[in-house]
């Protein structure tokens, strides 16, 4: 990976799920017409929860990651998945 948005917005994807698969029966126990608008309200609250993981140490991670791929890539070492 050359890019650390891509590493943070993971991290950011992973924490919404997790919040998502912890608060599942709120999405399915809503009345016929409400699951839309209970659903909208989920992912928000879910977003929320999860942006406190976006933080300077998460950023310097994955740029630190970042440079030592690329620095690898430069030096002609094969990448290799999940690295």
């Amino acid at each position: 990976m050359c890019n650390p948005i891509e590493g943070c917005f993971s991290v950011l994807k992973a924490r919404i799920k997790a919040y998502l698969a912890l608060h599942h029966d709120d999405m399915l126990n809503v009345s016929y017409g409400e699951k839309t608008e209970r659903r909208k309200q989920l992912l928000d609250r879910a977003a929320e929860h999860a942006m406190s993981c976006m933080d300077l140490g998460l950023v310097n991670k994955m740029a630190w990651h970042c440079a030592l791929s690329v620095a690898a890539a430069i030096r002609g070492e094969p990448m290799e998945y999940g690295t």
